[in-house]
């Protein structure tokens, strides 16, 4: 029977659906046959089958499966007609799957193509959805390409119209994915913007002069209220290097939207900078009008919170006017720059960038050099190389780059001596640093500007030049302050510290401790001595090393407007030397010239600067007197120098004299001549030994003949004998009406109140700007509390021996005093025994030691509410105070305390207790806590007295340092408080604290922990993981604090000039 008169027989009984179901299943029975007759080996379940058939239809002839008759006809046709059309299926499947494969690839290639853009999310869904289906098909060919190996096509009806079935699902799936994979809008996009694209950035791990000013921009970032930060530091330092860092620090990237890197220097304009940003946010700017472009930015950015870097910026930019929109989301902005000013303009915070430590430097200059710095004979060149790269990163890999192709050490020599002479010879790599010093000198404008930086290249590389000294100078040769003879002092102090502050700004002099010394370093230094060489007016003659003893020609004097020959080991000078041109001769610190020719002054009637400071002279020759127009003469710490020959009063032009440590017997007769002095620093001197020379007789009387004199010092050395005769001196200063600037000792306070009653500069204190009084001790001790601040203190107090019947007069002077030293009083209890607590308004610094009575500094009990307590105070050290037993004591006034940042206490036997709760609440401003052996305090922070009471911590509290207190065993009993600024904590021999008050959480910011091994293993911790967490940042020692003798305070500082 075919299948069509099968199917037609079955149609034709549609009204009978028993005898159609058996119809059917009598035709899937022949259908079968027919199917079988190939194989004899499945003859036996062929009969089965028919067996199964037979029993089927005599049930459906009694009628039992009526109903589903129809619906198992339906069945057996859909059935067969898959499988009749499964070759087919088949075929349309593959060519299928070749379109949608092609299709896919020429996307895909399309993607390769543009690798600017990125694909659609979209196209993202139908990609993965296509390979998966292409996977189905290929996988439902491989099962059937298996199958069809089998001989028996009976046995396969029912699986061939499977997979027929299968092959009509894919076939169109497949076809749906051709259609949905055309993509009328295309399916390629620019690709999202990266929130950082990394640059290549040296590694400065190991150079922590780099490493720290990373540290902190990264802590500056983490500060929602701070907009704007400053990288500044002199050319070459390394700025952009810590830029670079920064911009691929891994915290960078998860802290920021987007960071936006622009390099400024090269612009100059604003309209490049919006170029250079609108590129990295992938705006077109196109067709849209110059003016319309920083709104186009600024909405770019709105949304976003943005970190943006600009490297190397020259001048202020306004941001706003450049489209960076002012968003209060954390946004940020960083920049480098060379230029203070800059930083002033454009950030909320500045970082200076100081040169690497000489270790680093080293080292560096070694890892770029490689292997040729360990040839024979070549380190100790190579390591004079690297000194003469000035500690710069930049220098460092300039000129190491050049040097490591030299492999013998006559080449280093060689280069190295070329290396002196840049930039009269060119150096290949250095092109750029000349051209930028070049830049900035240019930039000065102002003439009398360009000649005080040339003028400071006169002095070693890198070697302290005092401002007060500095300024004289200046002062004397006429580039600052007005050269008539009426002029102030002062003002062409004031003028010269503007132009001193604006050379630092631009970083062509580096700014030293609290402004009171700068420096210029070597390849500053080299541009500006070739720029000298360069203008007749500034022929300067140095030598070309520290240690050179290279003596100048005859013609190099006569040509020579300045000469500086500082520390070059002179012995000996020539005769007479024709410097008719000369302008500063310099000839400091060199202690083997110990004697001047007679005539050697004779044919230098310019000059206007001398300075013999440090030199072996024991005396002046007698042409000093051809010096008629000699302003600044410096004979300081010339040691063997015993007296001033009467030519001295001839120089009626002097302006400045400074004689400290000479052996000159204070004022000799012959200096009230000089009549125009305006500056005198001298030491109040007499030997106790009779071989040495005899003492001159002193007249007090000269200095009433110093009328307009502004600046005294009289250092004190021999205390003794200037106690007998100070009442003289001070009856003699008292008259001088335009002292502007005294440093003096009174032996007791009523010497004091003598000077203050009669003395007309003391009596204007607008006019007195600046003083050193020591009070009850000599003045030769250096001010520990000046040493606190990173500003200059202009207004000292050094108060010792005192008592109660003296205070009066201390209070006169301590209403217009800054820092304060109280040494060793007999009666103070606490400094607001002071009978007029308003004289300490004005304390920024206050030193208290050895005042054996004290018990705190300040006993809010004891005051009235409204009466503010050392409002200004920024620094306190406490030092030896026996009967000290409380820091503060009871409530203070709101504004007591509120600027205090750093308080020290050390070695106080009795001290139980820092503050009280009450007073704490004033201290939100303190950043440093020093507590150092005290072996009777138990508890830093007290405990509540009330329940619920919740102790106050320091928000701004940066360092806690803990030594040498047996007896402490807590900081804080309330676990529960935020140190949310503190960085850094020191604990040495305090054996019985047990726990710490903060974990990682409550202290984010920690940064370092330095402790004993023994004490860290020993601590107890809560049940959570606050000592893993901690474990990384601390620093153990086996060795205790006084073991390891670490200094807190530093000492070793110079005294500035005044």
């Amino acid at each position: 029977m075919s299948h069509a008169s099968g199917l037609k027989r079955i149609n034709t009984r549609v009204d009978d659906p028993a005898a159609r179901t058996c119809e059917g299943l009598q035709l899937f029975k022949e259908q079968g046959e027919t199917e079988c007759q190939v194989s004899s080996t499945v003859e036996s379940q062929v009969q089965v089958n028919f067996l199964m058939a037979e029993n089927i239809v005599a049930s459906c002839l009694t009628g039992a499966v009526s109903q589903a008759g129809a619906d198992l006809t339906n069945y057996a046709t859909s059935k067969i007609s898959l499988s009749q059309s499964m070759e087919k299926n088949y075929e349309t499947l593959g060519s299928e799957v070749k379109k949608l494969q092609a299709l896919r690839d020429d996307y895909e290639r399309e993607v390769k193509k543009h690798k600017m853009k990125t694909t659609t999310s979209t196209y993202d869904v139908w990609l993965r959805t296509v390979n998966r289906a292409l996977d189905k098909a290929k996988d439902l060919e491989d099962r059937f390409k298996e199958d069809r190996k089998l001989s028996s096509r009976y046995i396969h009806v029912k699986r061939r119209s499977s997979y027929s079935g299968k092959l009509e699902k894919m076939i169109e799936e497949i076809v749906k994915l051709v259609e949905d994979g055309k993509f009328l809008g295309g399916f390629l996009v620019d690709k999202p913007l990266e929130p950082v694209l990394k640059v290549s950035a040296p590694d400065i791990k190991g150079f922590p002069s780099l490493q720290r000013p990373l540290e902190q921009v990264l802590e500056l970032l983490r500060n929602d209220k701070l907009k704007g930060i400053g990288i500044c530091g002199t050319l070459g330092v390394g700025k952009t290097t810590i830029m670079q860092n920064l911009n691929n620090h891994d915290e960078v990237a998860k802290m920021f939207d987007i960071v936006i890197w622009a390099n400024v220097s090269s612009e100059r304009s604003e309209e490049k900078l919006q170029e250079d940003i609108a590129r990295r946010l992938k705006l077109k700017l196109e067709g849209i009008h110059p003016e319309d472009v920083a709104r186009t930015i600024a909405e770019e950015l709105n949304s976003r919170k943005y970190l943006l870097l600009l490297d190397e910026v020259l001048d202020s930019i306004d941001l706003e006017d450049v489209g960076i929109p002012p968003n209060k989301n954390g946004s940020k902005v960083v920049l480098t720059t060379e230029f203070r000013h800059v930083c002033s303009s454009m950030a909320d915070r500045l970082i200076e960038v100081r040169p690497l430590s000489t270790n680093e430097a080293w080292k560096m200059f070694q890892q770029m050099v490689t292997d040729v710095v360990d040839l024979p004979d070549i380190e100790p060149v190579a390591q004079l190389v690297a000194k003469e790269c000035d500690r710069l990163p930049l220098l460092i890999k300039t000129v190491a780059g050049a040097f490591k192709l030299k492999d013998s050490v006559s080449e280093w020599r060689k280069g190295l001596k070329d290396l002196r002479k840049w930039p009269e010879i060119e150096i290949p790599g250095l092109t750029e640093l000349h051209s930028f010093l070049k830049f900035c000198y240019d930039q000065l404008k102002d003439d009398q500007k360009r000649k005080c930086f040339l003028y400071g290249a006169l002095y070693p590389a890198e070697s302290k030049i005092y401002t007060d000294y500095l300024l004289e100078c200046w002062a004397a040769e006429g580039l600052v302050g007005n050269v008539s003879g009426k002029r102030r002092f002062q003002d062409a102090r004031d003028e010269g510290y503007d132009t001193l502050k604006y050379l630092t700004n631009v970083s062509l002099l580096e700014k030293g401790e609290r402004m009171i010394y700068v420096q210029m370093n070597n390849s500053i230094r080299q541009v500006a001595l070739y720029i000298s060489s360069q203008d007749p007016d500034c022929k300067f003659l140095t030598g070309m090393s520290e240690n050179s003893s290279d003596f100048l020609e005859e013609n190099d004097w006569q040509q020579a407007k300045r000469i500086s020959m500082i520390d070059k080991k002179l012995s000996e000078l020539p005769e007479s030397p024709n410097c008719s041109m000369l302008l500063s001769l310099l000839l400091q610190r060199n202690s083997n010239l110990t004697e001047i020719p007679q005539s050697f002054f004779e044919s230098m009637k310019t000059l206007l600067v001398l300075d013999l400071y440090g030199t072996g002279i024991d005396s002046l020759p007698s042409s000093l007197v051809k010096l008629t127009g000699l302003k600044g003469l410096y004979l300081n710490n010339c040691i063997h120098l015993t007296e001033l020959p009467p030519e001295v009063g001839e120089l009626h032009c002097l302006e400045v004299l400074d004689i400290r440590g000479c052996r000159i017997s204070f004022i000799p007769f012959h200096i009230k001549k000089l009549v125009n002095l305006k500056c005198l620093r001298v030491s109040y001197y007499k030997s106790s030994n009779p071989n040495d020379c005899p003492d001159m007789e002193i007249d007090c009387n000269v200095i009433q003949f110093l009328v307009k004199l502004e600046e005294l010092m009289i250092d004190v050395v021999s205390y003794d004998h200037w106690c007998n005769e100070v009442v003289d001196v001070l009856r003699q200063v008292g008259t001088l009406e335009n002292l502007t600037t005294l440093r003096i000792c009174f032996p007791k306070s009523e010497v004091l109140k003598g000077f203050m009653q009669h003395s007309p500069s003391w009596k204007d204190r607008q006019q007195l700007t600046s003083f050193r009084f020591f009070v009850g001790c000599q003045n030769r001790k250096r001010p520990q509390i000046l040493e606190c601040f990173k500003y200059k203190i202009n207004r000292y107090l050094r108060y010792c021996l005192g008592k109660h019947s003296d205070d009066s007069t201390i209070c006169d002077l301590l209403a217009e005093t800054d820092a304060l030293e109280l040494i060793e009083h007999k009666d103070i209890l606490s400094l607001t025994d002071f009978e007029d607590a308003a004289s300490l308004k004005r304390i920024r610094g206050c030193l208290v030691e050895r005042c054996s009575k004290m018990t705190t500094i300040a006993d809010g009990n004891n005051m009235t509410e409204d009466r503010v307590i050392l409002p200004n105070l920024e620094q306190l050290l406490l030092v030896n105070l026996q009967s000290l037993q409380t820091v503060f004591w009871g409530s203070l006034s709101t504004r007591s305390l509120s600027k205090l940042h750093t308080l020290v206490v050390t070695s106080c036997p009795i001290l139980r207790k820092i503050f009280s709760l009450g007073v704490i609440q004033q201290l939100s401003k303190l950043c440093k806590l020093v507590i150092q052996y005290c072996p009777q305090l138990e508890e830093l922070i007290e405990k509540p007295y009330r329940a619920g009471q919740v102790s106050p911590a320091f928000p701004c509290l940066e360092t806690l340092i803990l030594i040498e207190m047996p007896k402490l065993r807590t900081i804080c009993v309330d676990k529960s408080l935020a140190w949310p600024c503190l960085k850094e904590l020191q604990v040495y021999g305090c054996p019985e604290l047990k726990s710490l008050p903060f974990d990682k959480d409550s202290a984010a910011n920690l940064k370092s922990i330095e402790a004993e091994r023994v004490w860290w293993e020993a601590l107890s911790w809560p049940p959570n993981v606050v000592k893993e967490q901690l474990q990384p940042i601390c620093n153990l020692s086996q060795l205790s604090i006084v073991q390891a003798a670490m200094p807190l305070i530093r000492t070793d500082l110079k005294y500035e000039c005044i």
